[in-house]
């Protein structure tokens, strides 16, 4: 603690350059930015991947059935032998 009272004491006659050019920079009517709007987590997640072109409204088809997904890799085996 002792170590902190000294440097802030020592920032209260010599101030650093950051907080200078903020002071004069708000004096002369600069403005920080508005911070940006919450996202919607939800709205995000619904989202297709960026570089995906999926027609508004449809969905893509996937098929995810692991037995019919097996039987036409046994067939498409089967093809090439």
């Amino acid at each position: 603690m002792a170590e902190a009272s000294e440097i802030f004491a020592y920032w209260a006659d010599h101030p650093p350059a950051h907080l200078m050019l903020q002071a004069i920079a708000g004096a002369l009517g600069w403005q920080p930015r508005p911070k940006p709007e919450p996202v919607d987590l939800a709205a995000l997640a619904a989202a297709p991947p960026p570089g995906l072109a999926v027609r508004p409204g449809a969905v893509p088809p996937a098929e995810l059935d692991p037995a019919a997904l097996r039987t036409r890799n046994h067939a498409l085996a089967a093809a090439r032998k």
